[in-house]
């Protein structure tokens, strides 16, 4: 058995934190080549139905097939379907995405793999090489999963995306061809938000994740504790609301109003608050830790930064908040308070008024 032969946990982490590295010196390149590949499929989708090819679509997914790594074909395939998902008789292929410049490291591991079975000759095949590249395969491919989560944001709202007929859920999922997927993003055209409200208050565990309750109003309600990775809440107004000790992790708050929200103790890494009205607002010793938990060992993708892009954070409080690598660009921060706050690394390009911090 291979893994009788050499440290395998060791080497995949070696390769892993390679691939971090890479990902974070060329993350800004990939969300860009993400959004191109998103936009041609969109625009095919949109194409197809006007030629009354595909009727609404349900689904949007970057798949992995085996095939294609197995050939050493880095290359993620765009399909969408109808309700019926995968039985859909309807589906259609829209696109590719290379992944080449994401697998080098990927790459790389599995020549040291093959090299180092040479000298094991009788005791290591090339199959079984194959096929713990193929189980290592998942930890590489996450990274488009968090290149897409991030991403996909900028497009929503915009064409050909909004000109494409969806139905009444629609997701973009990222994982292996036909089989485990993860969401990218949700969106749900019919919201009832008391009902919503109600269903908050139980504080369910792993139930809120990716949902999207955008465009709703939560103004002066409380969801202290409550965990919304990766939900939606776009255009909603949370004037005076509590979300004290949430997991934000994520989520996305774009264009929202949270006028004196308060968000403290609350996970944000990764949130999104671009273009939010912030004014008042409180993230007191919030946390929004950037990269990897652990340096030397590699668990997961290393997490992105919050964002606070053209927000107004008049008279924000962020006081013992950890903000480090934060994105502040072109945000209104008069009368902010940053005492006690870590900024290391935090973007403030064209941001107006003077941080206090002491």
């Amino acid at each position: 058995m291979l893994e009788d032969l050499m440290d395998i946990t060791t080497i995949l982490n070696e390769y892993l934190l390679k691939t971090e590295d890479l990902f974070v010196a060329n993350k800004n390149i990939w969300f860009a080549e993400f959004a191109d590949s998103f936009q041609l499929s969109c625009a095919k989708i949109v194409n197809l139905q006007k030629e009354s090819s595909l009727p609404a679509i349900s689904y949007l997914e970057y798949t992995m097939p085996r095939t294609n790594f197995i050939n050493r074909r880095y290359t993620a395939e765009v399909w969408v379907y109808g309700d019926d998902w995968y039985l859909d008789k309807n589906q259609h292929m829209v696109g590719e995405y290379d992944l080449s410049s994401l697998f080098v490291h990927f790459n790389e591991l599995w020549d040291k793999l093959i090299s180092a079975r040479r000298r094991y000759i009788g005791k290591a095949t090339v199959q079984e090489v194959n096929s713990h590249m193929m189980q290592m395969l998942p930890d590489f491919y996450s990274y488009l999963i968090s290149i897409a989560r991030f991403a996909i944001k900028d497009l929503v709202d915009k064409k050909p995306y909004i000109d494409i007929a969806r139905n009444e859920v629609f997701r973009v999922n990222v994982g292996e061809y036909m089989g485990r997927t993860e969401p990218a993003y949700t969106e749900k055209k019919s919201k009832n938000a008391e009902k919503l409200i109600e269903w908050f208050s139980e504080q369910l565990a792993e139930e809120y994740f990716f949902g999207d309750y955008s465009g709703l109003d939560f103004s002066g309600r409380s969801f202290q504790k409550t965990d919304f990775r990766y939900a939606q809440f776009r255009n909603s107004v949370f004037y005076d609301t509590s979300l004290k000790g949430s997991s934000l992790i994520g989520a996305s708050f774009r264009n929202a109003n949270m006028e004196k929200c308060r968000m403290d103790d609350c996970l944000i890494y990764e949130a999104d608050f671009s273009n939010a009205i912030l004014k008042n607002a409180s993230f007191k010793n919030a946390y929004a830790k950037t990269g990897l938990s652990d340096d030397r060992i590699w668990q997961s993708v290393g997490l992105l930064p919050v964002t606070f892009r053209n927000a107004d954070l008049t008279n924000a409080d962020f006081t013992g908040a950890d903000l480090a690598g934060a994105d502040f660009t072109g945000a209104n921060l008069t009368g902010a308070d940053f005492t006690g706050a870590a900024l290391d690394s935090a973007i403030f390009k064209d941001s107006v008024g003077r941080i206090e911090r002491a």
